[in-house]
């Protein structure tokens, strides 16, 4: 008798698994040549396969020999070469920590922690990942068929039982540094040493796997290795909703055209859909307007009612909440629900990027939010409105430290400011920068730019140096904040502070500027003898630069997060400004080469 092979069933299985496979059969002939001829089914519809059934039974010695753990390769298409090399070490390590027996599989079927670990693989999504990825049906029609046969091959149960491992791993290195270990934004999403993955607490599964003996231990081990942080579990019951709500809502919302403008106690064709969308999260009571006149129901009518849940949408999405629905409002209102929960897992992933921070003071910058804040003890407690780089001039998104203080800066411009705005200028007017506090040198030597023909070598960016003097025109103000970075990139006051009254601020070279930079070196310098908010102003407007070294060096981190649930429970979503999300989900959501259908 000869057992047909299971390569057919599993995708993934290399020519060096068939060798295993053939030989594996070969070797039980003897043990099987008293019973009945058995034949393992292929199955090509996996829908309904059935549940395992446990029974008690013992785990199977591994053969190092056969199964050389450190020239295993991985099955599962792990394009990612850190995160290859990461779940074959992680594998290695586990079975020898573990006496190089089986975990997940017995002599006689499949254990209870492999069912509840398949219950968790199956329903990855509520992580904000692929079930997918980790081929949890394909490893169930595997067992179905390799335990069909009594006694089944041990060759085939280690196998197996290390595909699981693998799937396990794989899972679990997401879930505690995420899937994307760089993140698309053209090294302008910067993770550097001191962010970096490696930094995490990733060898946390390996440690606990050996030891963990019931399904409650798997799903506390699962919990540990996930991001601590109350904003993760916030963001993780966020996405459940949203995913519901996409479940249920199954009929597609009209798209209402971007061109309209509606405004309260006005009729509108496009109420009706305005209505029946925010029903689902912010119109709490559902109650039809009704015509005063006529004291009939009007459906079209944008009523007071519907004007306070547009009020309410309005402020999850940092708009201006003045209750008029227009082009920014009518972009956010289209979204689908299913772009809305793709967006809650992708900030869930974003989470996983953070490493573990012990910091008790620092300072957050969400770029996407256009806000500032100082936390102290992990609590927020300062807070202001920035101004961040435009999308042709973006933020990178990196960590650093604030040591120094600068009132009453120079600004040294940069070069690609002084070839893009700068010599055009003068091209045009050389009198142009004549009354507005700029100094113009050619190596060391003054030059009066009044007087130079700007064109040929005169116009070369990089043999002109360009100093704004301090004062009240100055692009960084009366203050600036110092980074120890080399990208030029900190924070500063500006002379300009009616586009804080935007609610759009993508609008800097860069930079990061700030609504109110006196309150901000106040906080900073509370702690230092002689600074005060007085103190603070007085140094604001003087003549020459003053440079003050901070005894309490703050960490600095610009982030990128579009969604988040804050302390309210409110569920916010932002404008994605540089375009992230959608080159991020992609990513996210491509298993094996393919997009991954349905999430």
């Amino acid at each position: 008798m000869k057992q047909p092979s299971l390569l057919p069933v599993y995708r993934y299985t290399s020519w060096v698994l068939l060798v295993l496979v053939m030989a594996s059969c070969h070797k039980d002939l003897t043990q099987v040549a008293q019973t009945p001829k058995t034949t393992l089914p292929v199955v090509t519809d996996t829908t309904a396969l059935p549940t395992p059934v446990l029974m008690a039974g013992k785990s199977v010695l591994i053969d190092s020999i056969k199964h050389p753990l450190d020239k295993r390769k991985l099955l599962l298409p792990v394009k990612d070469a850190y995160q290859n090399r990461k779940v074959q070490q992680k594998i290695h390590g586990f079975y020898t920590a573990n006496g190089y027996k089986t975990k997940w599989l017995d002599d006689i079927g499949p254990n209870s922690l492999y069912t509840a670990l398949a219950e968790e693989l199956s329903h990855a999504d509520r992580y904000g990942l692929a079930p997918e990825e980790y081929d949890i049906r394909e490893l169930d029609h595997l067992l179905q068929s390799v335990y069909q046969v009594q006694p089944p091959a041990s060759d085939l149960i280690v196998e197996l039982d290390m595909q699981i491992t693998e799937a396990f791993f794989l899972f679990t290195t997401h879930l505690t540094e995420g899937k994307l270990t760089r993140a698309a934004g053209n090294n302008i999403w910067i993770r550097n040493s001191n962010n970096a993955i490696a930094s995490k607490k990733s060898e946390l599964d390996v440690q606990m796997l050996a030891g963990i003996e019931t399904p409650g231990q798997l799903a506390e081990m699962i919990r540990r290795v996930q991001p601590a942080s109350e904003q993760y579990g916030r963001l993780q019951r966020a996405l459940e909703e949203y995913r519901t709500l996409e479940k249920t809502n199954t009929t597609a919302f009209p798209v209402i055209p971007v061109t309209e403008k509606i405004k309260p106690d006005e009729r509108h064709a496009s109420v009706p859909v305005i209505r029946r969308k925010l029903s689902l999260t912010d119109l709490k009571v559902y109650t039809m307007p009704v015509d005063t006149t006529t004291g009939m129901a009007d459906s079209l009518l944008y009523d007071a009612e519907l004007v306070s849940a547009v009020k309410w949408f309005q402020l999850r999405h940092g708009l201006t909440p003045d209750g008029i629905v227009g082009e920014r409002t009518l972009r956010f209102l289209n979204q689908p629900l299913k772009e809305k929960a793709d967006i809650l897992a992708l900030n869930l992933e974003r989470m996983r990027w953070v490493p573990e921070r012990n910091e008790d003071s620092y300072i957050r910058v969400n770029v996407p939010e256009y806000m500032l804040r100082i936390y102290e003890n992990k609590k927020p407690e300062f807070e202001m409105k920035v101004i961040v780089g435009a999308p042709n001039k973006a933020t990178p998104i990196f960590d650093d430290v604030l040591k120094n203080i600068v009132f009453s800066p120079t600004w040294t411009v940069p070069t690609s400011i002084i070839k893009e705005e700068i010599i055009p200028h003068l091209q045009k007017d050389p009198q142009y920068y004549a009354e507005k506090n700029y100094a113009f040198y050619r190596g060391d030597v003054a030059i009066d730019p009044s007087t130079e023909v700007w064109e040929g070598e005169n116009a070369n960016p990089y043999r002109v140096r360009v100093v704004q003097q301090p004062g009240p025109d100055n692009s960084l103000g009366r203050v600036k904040f110092m980074l120890t970075n080399d990208m030029s990139i900190y924070l500063h006051d500006t002379p300009n502070h009616r586009l804080f009254n935007k609610d759009y601020r993508a609008l800097s070279h860069g930079c990061v500027r700030l609504d109110e930079p006196a309150r901000f070196a106040a906080y900073l310098l509370k702690d230092q003898k002689g600074w005060s908010m007085a103190s603070v102003q007085k140094a604001m407007d003087g003549n020459a630069p003053a440079g003050i070294p901070l005894k309490k060096h703050y960490p600095v981190h610009l982030e990128y997060f579009t969604a988040w649930v804050d302390d309210n429970g409110l569920i916010n979503f932002r404008e994605d400004i540089y375009g992230f999300d959608k080159q991020q989900l992609r990513e996210l959501y491509t298993v094996g080469g393919s997009s991954v259908a349905g999430l």
